[in-house]
């Protein structure tokens, strides 16, 4: 587990850690804010799609070998951002970068299928999502550092050097847990009837659709926090990155309630409270948006928070409920499908974000109720028609 975290944490670290430099690549690349925003979806983007591979190929191949495989493509990307020139090649380049950090998260929840079902599989997942969280609490506050102490190419830097000692901690210590026997041959044929099933597998899919879609307001948060708080209401760089650190603090934390409450609660009971949680968050935001009030950073962060408690809630349990649907000689295609949700929602929701001018909160205000809405929908759908209807035979 603990070498699972440090993976989850270096993928991570690279999605949010440019985020306060982000005024100055582009002033420095000459290039608009507009485009500069781009390197979110971009990262995003390319991770969704890359996971559909990842996800084959260690199911394939077994685990170890595809994790070594993207932390060193994640590790040259990197190093190829901290180097660019231009916007073309830095979004290029954070492109590359995702295809490889994503096989580190496909493939950290395969592994957990693995080796543990139900209960025990939440609790573990709840762990691991605790893990996807440290680096994007972490990482706007190292980058407001390096990018005040050193410039916007330093963070960068750091993500090349921390998936660099990644990836030898992984040549080191982790060990193969798929059997040669349960692997199964990459026809492309085969994957694509594998995918297909999976989405005709409503349960499966309704698990994923309340995540993405929870997940959803965080990534609407990094793309136009930025903007809010930094542009708009004048806060210093180093201030916003321990600001934004504190969002995942309290994800983490409900992550952490998710695993605890595993040992007395149904786990669908625990998807239904975070994802009203999600969307009374959402609902606040858009009042503020609407023009309840003066408007101050604080009120953005709370309603944020109380959005991203309920995704803390929801995320665990809704990922080890959706791969406990498959059996484990599919647990890479389930996770990569479910993290190609995941991951194509937030590309969606983020590069529409980033398109739209953001001359008051009210723009993140739509996103995040929107996306919290689709969630609490998704899950209430999930619970009481499609659970219900397994369970009754129907």
């Amino acid at each position: 587990m603990p070498l699972l975290f440090a993976m989850m944490f270096a993928s991570q670290l690279a999605t949010t850690i440019f985020l306060p430099g982000l005024p100055g690549i582009a002033s420095d690349l000459q290039t608009t804010l507009s485009a500069a925003q781009m390197l979110l979806p971009a990262y995003l983007g390319s991770f969704a799609i890359a996971q559909l591979v990842a996800g084959a190929l260690s199911d394939a191949f077994g685990r170890r070998h595809v994790i070594i495989g993207g932390l060193g493509l994640f590790s040259l990307a990197s190093l190829a951002a901290a180097l660019a020139p231009d916007i073309e090649m830095l979004l290029a380049a954070r492109a590359i970068q995702a295809s490889g950090a994503c096989a580190t998260m496909v493939v950290a929840r395969a592994i957990i299928r693995d080796t543990a079902q139900g209960a025990a599989a939440a609790r573990a997942m709840s762990a691991l999502a605790i893990a996807m969280a440290v680096g994007p609490s972490a990482a706007p506050l190292i980058g407001g550092q390096l990018v005040t102490w050193f410039d916007w190419r330093a963070t960068f830097y750091f993500t090349a050097l921390i998936s660099t000692i990644t990836t030898f901690a992984v040549l080191h210590y982790l060990e193969e847990t798929l059997p040669t026997d349960q692997r199964r041959a990459a026809r492309l044929g085969e994957q694509v009837v594998t995918y297909l099933r999976l989405f005709g597998n409503p349960v499966f899919v309704g698990y994923s659709l309340t995540v993405a879609f929870a997940s959803g307001a965080m990534q609407a948060f990094l793309v136009a926090s930025p903007i809010i708080l930094i542009v708009q209401m004048g806060m210093p760089p180093a201030i916003y990155g321990f600001c934004v650190m504190l969002m995942p603090i309290i994800y983490m934390i409900g992550s952490f309630l998710a695993g605890r409450l595993t040992l007395w609660i149904p786990i669908d009971r625990i998807v239904l409270i975070g994802a009203f949680a999600s969307a009374g968050g959402g609902l606040l935001q858009l009042g503020f948006g609407l023009g309840l009030g003066d408007i101050t950073p604080a009120h953005v962060l709370v309603a944020f928070a109380i959005s991203n408690l309920g995704t803390g809630l929801v995320l665990a349990c809704c990922y080890s409920q959706a791969l406990n649907t498959v059996s484990p000689s599919y647990a890479g295609a389930a996770s990569a499908l479910s993290g190609f949700i995941h991951m194509g929602w937030a590309f969606a929701i983020t590069f529409t974000v980033a398109s739209v001018a953001h001359e008051s909160t009210l723009p993140f205000g739509i996103a995040q109720m929107t996306t919290t809405g689709l969630s609490l929908t998704a899950a209430l759908i999930l619970v009481f028609v499609f659970k219900r209807r397994t369970h009754t035979g129907a």
